[in-house]
Formats: C-alpha cells, structure tokens, sequence
C-alpha cells in the first residue's frame, strides 16, 4: 500500500489527475451499479430505470471525489463548479439512459454488460468536459 502511495506521488501531474479521476469514477460506478443491480434484480425495475436512478446517485458520489481529491485546485467557487458538474451530468446521464435503454430494449443485450460499454465510454466524455469545463484553473 505504501509503495503505491508513492507511486503515485511520483507520477506526472496529468496522469496522477486522470488516475484519481479513475479511482474516483470506481466509487461513483459502484454506487450507481448497486442501485441499478438492487432495482432491477430486488425492485424488478427496468435496466433503463435502474440505470437512471444509479448514475444520479453515482454523479453525486464522483462530483464530490472530483471537487475535494480530484480538482482540488480548482478555484471555481462551489456554486458554480457545482452548476456546470450538473451540466455535464445531465448530458452524460442523458446518454447513459438512452443507451442503456437502445441495448436493452431494442438490441436485447444484458443489462450488465452493455453498462459495462456504456460506462467505460462515457468515463472519457465526463473526465475531458470536468477537466476542461468544470474544474478549470
């Protein structure tokens, strides 16, 4: 463990910023496919319901991460930051719920997969708009 705090101490600063970016999207996906799992497979909601009440939950888990160990720099005030993080949000849980959605409804895919597909792009979209936009120096 100490090793890897290291490691990362030692890493260049945009590629540390996009590692933390990285362990902190674990936490917000974590968050969003417990509650997409727990509503689809408990509440025997749709994925597309699912999908839509998880990545609220996990926008907030990651909004918070992002402004406190992520962008900590950033001197955007609170209220601000938080508005354009909502933007980005929106525009990225607009296209996780429609995707979800085309892969589930219309394509008959598995739900847990095609959120595997659908998260792992979207990590680019919200990583670039939150560096470039959001949390901007």
């Amino acid at each position: 463990m100490t090793r890897t705090v290291s490691m990362m101490h030692s890493l260049p600063p945009n590629l540390k910023r996009i590692t933390h970016f990285a362990f902190a999207s674990l936490f917000g996906t974590a968050a969003h496919y417990a509650v997409l799992i727990a509503l689809v497979e408990w509440a025997h909601r749709t994925p597309t319901e699912g999908t839509a009440l998880g990545f609220l939950v996990g926008a907030l888990v990651n909004y918070l991460l992002a402004r406190c160990w992520v962008f900590p720099e950033t001197r955007s005030r609170h209220r601000e930051a938080v508005a354009k993080f909502l933007t980005v949000a929106a525009s990225g849980w607009g296209l996780n719920t429609f995707l979800i959605f085309a892969a589930t409804a219309w394509a008959n895919l598995p739900y847990l997969p095609a959120q595997v597909a659908v998260t792992g792009t979207l990590f680019f979209w919200h990583y670039f708009a939150n560096r470039l936009w959001t949390f901007r120096r």
